[in-house]
């Protein structure tokens, strides 16, 4: 009698089991984002720099929901027609704060959510902006009103400081110097 290939195992040995081990607890995410340290441009073409800046899509309709649109939380900004991403628009804003182009600080009135605006730097690019849509404009049917695009063509300097205005908050003035209540000799 020949041997089958498959034996079956001894009744007395022991059957491994297959088991689960639990998995390690994931880290708790930081409500603080770190920023990172500056990085290195990759040159210093005022193109590349402006690129690196706010060069992708997503971080151009963020800075034009803030100028034109009036947006300043993350969830006008969730619900703009374009429909970005949770992860994308977090990462655009955190991005977005750390080149300085916009500012974030908690709302008064609900500290669990953030208030965006403008900083300076970011209203700069006003006249860029203004550049795209006309520049859209001229080359593509947009749901631009009409009568926007000839007051903006009309006066885009006037433009450009109403939203540096509107949308920048104003700089904090200097504390005045305590007066040093002791008397001086001199």
């Amino acid at each position: 009698m020949s041997k089958s290939v498959a034996q079956k195992a001894p009744a007395n040995r022991p059957v491994a089991k297959a088991v689960k081990k639990a998995a390690p607890k994931a880290a708790k995410p930081k409500t603080n984002v770190t920023p990172l340290p500056p990085r290195q441009p990759r040159s210093k073409c005022p193109i590349n720099l402006l690129l690196e800046a706010a060069g992708d899509s997503w971080s151009l309709l963020i800075i034009r929901d803030l100028m034109f649109r009036g947006h300043s939380t993350y969830k006008a900004f969730l619900n703009s027609e374009e429909r970005i991403a949770t992860n994308i628009l977090a990462d655009r804003l955190v991005r977005l704060e750390q080149s300085g182009l916009i500012s974030k600080q908690a709302d008064p009135e609900d500290a669990r959510k953030y208030i965006y605006r403008l900083t300076e730097k970011g209203a700069d690019l006003a006249p860029v902006l203004v550049e795209i849509m006309l520049w859209s404009n001229r080359h593509h049917i947009t749901d631009t009103p009409k009568d926007f695009l000839v007051a903006l063509q009309k006066n885009k300097a006037g433009f450009t400081q109403k939203v540096v205005r509107d949308f920048v908050p104003p700089k904090p003035q200097p504390k005045p110097a305590d007066k040093d209540e002791t008397l001086s000799l001199f």
